[in-house]
């Protein structure tokens, strides 16, 4: 296809002008004021969007509604046909339903549940960035065999199957996302509150939050004039769209690249095997001697939700961690509280870096402030095991 490169200029000068206007806009309304972002809670599950969502379910909440907002949820995601009385439900953050037993069939805790004083449950385990344990929805269904369970993430995904096991999607637990359905649930919620404006706005507040983290934040006007141009300039559109992941996977494998020189200068093995195509890939680092465990910094989606800490170097199943070692890495500061068999030690790299579905992030991997964060990291990370010797 041979197109005249001063279509390529059109295109890219008239998309610039598009967002330097709506960039201006947002600066104009405020709209990249959200105080949750200011807190730096964004990427917090539990003190953040699980308190949040918990506490407008919450019929004693206090918001004051008692439980208009949970008959709305019930309404839109319930799904096992059992009438929940919505007026007696208590809502509890992680719950501990027992200790998580040898076969992991058992235990662990709850990221929200709700029970009605018939004894009805509905169970939503909530996945912003951590990963899946083994048996973790089989657990959460033998503690509640009729409960609703719910497998809350932010584009929707399936869990793992060993998540999962004979469980099935639909019957046993459905998925949803923050993406459509909690922001449509919450714009219902703010509807029902439009009089009472410190409810309405903080509702309005979360819901610009979740549209910053699924990648929604651009204005409608704006896309609504950006498939104009796009669609008066659509040969060289399709053009670029065609080659866009080429371009990116070009950067990604000259980053990696660089990654790999640099460790090596620091006697370190680096794998760099990111993959945007595919779950659960990442980069690699370790000391030569370490047998059982690598530094990671693994995306839990394709190309977003990066986590990074000490995962195993092979599946748990096959060649497990030593157990003494396993209670070691475990109990080292500032490790997440969703720790599993798969990262015994594991925390949420920043927002702004974690999601390279995003232009800024790309930023970072270019100028080399990506790189700077890994290595800085990487080096905390080895002064946490600088004295253990079984790794």
């Amino acid at each position: 296809m041979e197109i005249d490169y001063r279509e390529f200029q059109n295109l890219f000068g008239q998309v610039n002008a598009l967002i330097s206007k709506y960039k201006k806009v947002n600066e104009l309304t405020g709209e990249n004021f959200n105080v949750f972002k200011i807190l730096k809670l964004e990427s917090s599950e539990v003190r953040m969007h699980s308190a949040f969502i918990a506490e407008l379910l919450n019929p004693k909440g206090s918001h004051g509604q008692k439980d208009v907002f949970l008959k709305l949820f019930v309404k839109s995601f319930c799904f096992k046909g059992v009438e929940i009385d919505t007026g007696s439900c208590n809502v509890e953050i992680e719950k501990h339903v027992g200790f998580i037993n040898d076969d992991r069939t058992e235990g662990g805790r709850i990221d929200i549940f709700i029970s009605d004083k018939r004894n009805n449950h509905i169970i939503i385990e909530n996945k912003i960035y951590a990963g899946d344990q083994y048996n973790q929805l089989m657990r959460y269904h033998q503690h509640s065999e009729h409960a609703n369970i719910l497998y809350l993430t932010l584009g929707g995904g399936e869990p793992n199957k060993n998540s999962y096991g004979i469980l099935k999607d639909g019957e046993h637990f459905r998925c949803i996302s923050y993406k459509n359905n909690i922001i449509e649930w919450l714009e219902e919620c703010r509807k029902e509150c439009a009089v009472l404006p410190i409810i309405r706005e903080s509702i309005t507040q979360y819901i610009n939050l979740i549209k910053y983290l699924t990648n929604q934040t651009l204005n409608h006007t704006m896309q609504e004039e950006l498939s104009e141009i796009i669609k008066n300039n659509l040969e060289a559109s399709i053009a670029i769209h065609a080659n866009i992941d080429k371009a990116l996977d070009k950067i990604s494998m000259e980053f990696g690249k660089d990654l790999e020189r640099e460790f090596e200068k620091r006697n370190l093995n680096c794998y760099y095997s990111i993959n945007f195509k595919e779950r659960y890939t990442g980069i690699w680092i370790s000391r030569p001697e370490w047998r059982y465990i690598n530094i990671g910094f693994q995306f839990q989606s394709y190309d977003k939700d990066m986590i990074y800490g000490f995962c195993c170097k092979e599946h748990p199943r096959d060649h497990p961690i030593p157990e003494e070692l396993r209670k070691i890495l475990k109990a080292l500061p500032y490790n997440s509280k969703k720790n599993n068999d798969w990262w015994s030690w594991f925390n949420d790299v920043e927002p702004s870096f974690k999601n390279w579905h995003d232009f800024n992030t790309w930023k970072k991997v270019i100028d080399g402030r990506m790189k700077s964060m890994i290595i800085e990291k990487t080096n905390f990370l080895l002064e946490l095991v600088k004295d253990i010797e079984i790794l």
